[in-house]
């Protein structure tokens, strides 16, 4: 079945400040994801925001731009039950790069818009390399898929299917209504 979700990564964000956006606040910690509302804090300083399910695989525009208004937003949607992964940067209410695969089309289905970083035309190759060799093997796997995620972890350092023995999750729980 494979993961469903999506995740927002905050750049400078602490994860109670993250946690704040979405009106939440921080719960108890775990060394997995299992809430419906997750946070996580990784090295390279970016509060990521965890959503199980795929909560909005194609939000409104509105809302990107809202949310990425002063600050910088790497928004990423994975269903892995139909080989579909999104990834996009957004910095102050502009979208800067998009890349997104439907494997369900095809296992070569890929788009991309925008300013890339750097280094996507060498992950790009890399990726189609072991895909053309999966092919000649007549195998089903789907390298492609990994393609909109890799520039995505790659800045925030977070990496849905990629553990550390030291990671900790944070629940988020829906803030107590003021009275």
């Amino acid at each position: 079945m494979g993961f469903s979700i999506s995740w927002l990564g905050f750049r400078g964000y602490e994860i109670k400040e993250a946690a704040a956006l979405f009106g939440r606040e921080i719960g108890d910690s775990s060394e997995i994801f299992e809430a419906p509302v997750n946070a996580y804090a990784s090295e390279k300083n970016w509060a990521i925001i965890i959503l199980d399910p795929c909560s909005f695989p194609n939000p409104p525009q509105q809302y990107l731009v809202a949310i990425s208004q002063g600050r910088e937003v790497v928004i990423a949607h994975i269903e892995e039950h139909v080989m579909f992964a999104r990834a996009e940067l957004w910095r102050d209410g502009r979208n800067i790069w998009k890349v997104w695969h439907s494997g369900d089309k095809t296992v070569r289905d890929l788009h991309v818009t925008g300013d890339l970083p750097a280094s996507f035309e060498a992950l790009k190759q890399q990726c189609f390399s072991k895909q053309d060799e999966e092919d000649t093997k007549g195998s089903e796997l789907d390298f492609v898929f990994d393609l909109p995620l890799d520039p995505a972890a790659e800045l925030t350092g977070f990496r849905h299917d990629e553990g550390s023995p030291d990671s900790v999750f944070f629940e988020l729980n829906e803030k107590p209504a003021q009275r």
